[in-house]
């Protein structure tokens, strides 16, 4: 099953109760860890990030990441993060343009290179997400994006068993945890101006 279907599994409920975090972890629990890696991630990830989602997601995304890195087979939660409820796929236009995202990059995976995707890389991909969330916990501008963009790649990557995504995802997540502390360097010696003028200089660039 693609990812994209997936995520209509993930928010689907099969009664007309509201579905929680803990009924989509019971449907995919075979492959949870990539799929939660690209769906916590992708919100962030998207041309247009949705607001509110990348401290959390982020929070998250840490406690994904430090059982990757102990090598943990099954994804855990505690209770109340399970008991969350979850937005209907069928009414969310998020979660509808993360679909549509998502359908451009199921064309190029493809299971290879399986060595990255288990192992001590395994392990390793679990570090540069723990980094990755924390840099989407920050509330400082830029720190977003390039961090959860090479964790949705990971998170690809993971449940295809595609080395090449892999591969791509760790490179922009060391991008990204290079340019977040940048970012904080600029923070802790300029303050908030100083990210400011950085980020006006991006802009002028692009």
């Amino acid at each position: 099953m693609k990812l994209s279907q997936d995520i209509t599994t993930i928010f689907s409920s099969e009664t007309n109760e509201q579905s929680t975090f803990g009924d989509s972890l019971k449907r995919i629990n075979h492959k949870s860890f990539g799929v939660f890696l690209a769906v916590l991630a992708l919100p962030s990830a998207l041309p247009i990030p949705a607001p509110g989602y990348s401290t959390p997601f982020g929070i998250l995304l840490v406690a994904l990441g430090v059982q990757i890195a102990i090598n943990r087979q099954y994804l855990w939660f505690p209770k109340f993060v399970k008991d969350k409820p979850l937005p209907s796929a069928k009414e969310s236009k998020m979660l509808q343009g993360m679909i549509r995202f998502l359908e451009f990059f199921e064309q190029f995976l493809k299971p290879r290179i399986k060595v990255l995707s288990k192992g001590v890389f395994y392990r390793f991909v679990g570090v540069l997400v723990m980094f990755c969330g924390l840099s989407m916990i920050l509330p400082i501008p830029l720190t977003n994006t390039i961090p959860a963009f090479g964790t949705f790649l990971l998170g690809l990557g993971l449940m295809e068993e595609d080395g090449v995504a892999i591969l791509l995802g760790a490179l922009t997540a060391v991008l990204g945890i290079g340019f977040t502390s940048l970012i904080i360097y600029l923070f802790t010696r300029f303050g908030l101006e100083g990210v400011n003028t950085f980020k006006d200089w991006i802009k002028s660039l692009i």
